[in-house]
């Protein structure tokens, strides 16, 4: 990562040349795994590139704003301890952060209209965080939102995928469920399917249900 400030050249550089730098800076910031380095430097990128942007009224700007949308979205998703049962535990605070950092990448997905299968995506890593922050309701709310965006756009595959989501809420959930599905069943449907993602698809619902049932929220 370059050793000048972020901000040093921004308001001389050409919005192109500004994005490519902080695009890598970003890049740099994931390669090195660590979820606090990981959103400030993305959240500090994002915000010099929309305010170069801010308009987006013309392709220079959009192409600009959708360079966010897209490595916001992954710095976001860096940080979602669901992926992995060997994955460092993410503590309460960064995953508040990391939500808030999700929800900017699906702002942006809905300001440039980049359609159903990507404001499912959008939607669904926002639910991921509040299933990891425990909160049941706002997470079945958001991956049920996403289910109907994948459906709108026939994206079959990635609507069962969260329809398995609901499922491991339902798992964790205090109180009664609202009858849906069980994870097992999903996972065959899928199965089923030949989707070209299945066998990827059971294993992350497989790994995030483990992930959920075998760790607490911590501070």
């Amino acid at each position: 990562m370059s050793t000048d400030s972020p901000f040093e050249h921004a308001g001389t550089e050409a919005l192109p040349d500004l994005t490519s730098r902080l695009v890598n800076d970003v890049k740099e910031a994931r390669r090195g795994g660590h979820p606090e380095t990981i959103l400030a430097a993305a959240s500090a990128a994002a915000d010099i590139i929309e305010q170069r942007a801010s308009k987006c009224s013309n392709e220079g700007q959009r192409s600009a704003l959708t360079a966010v949308q897209r490595f916001t979205y992954s710095a976001a998703a860096d940080c979602w301890p669901g992926w992995s049962v060997t994955a460092p535990a993410v503590d309460e605070p960064t995953l508040a952060r990391a939500l808030e950092m999700s929800r900017r990448s699906a702002r942006l997905v809905e300001r440039l209209g980049l359609g159903h299968v990507q404001q499912g995506t959008a939607t669904w890593l926002s639910g991921a965080f509040e299933l990891a922050l425990r909160r049941f309701a706002e997470a079945t709310a958001l991956f049920s939102t996403a289910q109907q965006h994948f459906t709108a756009a026939n994206a079959f595959a990635p609507a069962l995928l969260t329809e398995g989501y609901i499922a491991i809420v339902e798992q964790l959930a205090p109180g009664p469920t609202r009858g849906g599905s069980d994870l097992d069943q999903i996972c065959a449907r899928i199965d089923a399917g030949n989707f070209e993602e299945s066998a990827a698809f059971i294993e992350q619902l497989r790994t995030a249900s483990k992930v959920f049932t075998s760790r607490k929220l911590t501070g």
